[in-house]
């Protein structure tokens, strides 16, 4: 990575990471159940039919955004445009984007849920109250929050995934679930969970949240 321009770029070498392995990626929850669509499954039975609801770094789209379709109106947003064309491919009615979920805007009161797996330890944390702040915005009256992220407490880490350059950074889950709280949301149900993933058992911490 040392003779790479983008090295040092934390949005970049996961943006290019994503790229390289998309189809790798897609194949993690493999046999073993995650509990991603359990926790997906609770929100949308908290929706009224056709709501619409926003998936930040939606990956492939491929389970989440082909079961929130079902139903409801899908927009997605992903750093990998490999993954965004995943994303076309496998949810044709959804609206996919590819751009940074950390800079990506939309108009007030757009969503009735706005969701995120996996994906905000991927953004540097200095970044992660303002994104709450911007989802709380996004959010019409009541909407939900659901965001998974891992349990750590990671101060810009640069490592290796998947075998190839990766970036995490993410606060304590009691942190966070304080900032979530601070940016005007009320917590539905937390928990931290572990999954496994290349026959490693990872934590993450899953919060379901309703805006204030």
């Amino acid at each position: 990575m040392k003779n790479n321009p983008d090295s040092n770029n934390p949005k970049r070498v996961v943006e290019l990471g994503y790229d390289k392995v998309a189809h790798d990626y897609a194949q993690l929850e493999g046999e073993i159940e995650w509990p991603r669509m359990r926790w997906l499954k609770a929100l949308l039975t908290r929706l009224e039919p056709g709501s619409s609801v926003l998936d930040l770094g939606c990956g492939s789209g491929d389970p989440a955004d082909v079961e929130i379709s079902k139903v409801h109106k899908i927009t997605g947003v992903d750093v990998s445009q490999v993954q965004i064309n995943l994303a076309r491919q496998n949810v044709p009615a959804g609206n996919f984007i590819q751009a940074d979920a950390g800079s990506v805007d939309f108009p007030p009161a757009s969503f009735e849920a706005v969701v995120s797996f996996y994906t905000i330890e991927h953004i540097p944390r200095k970044e992660h109250q303002a994104l709450l702040g911007h989802i709380h915005q996004w959010l019409r009256a009541g909407g939900f929050l659901l965001i998974s992220m891992e349990a750590g407490d990671y101060d810009d880490i640069f490592g290796e995934w998947l075998g190839v350059p990766m970036f995490i950074s993410c606060y304590d889950p009691e942190v966070m679930k304080q900032m979530v709280t601070e940016a005007g949301f009320d917590l539905l149900d937390a928990a931290i969970e572990t999954q496994v993933e290349q026959n490693h058992e990872i934590p993450y911490l899953w919060v379901l949240a309703r805006k204030r």
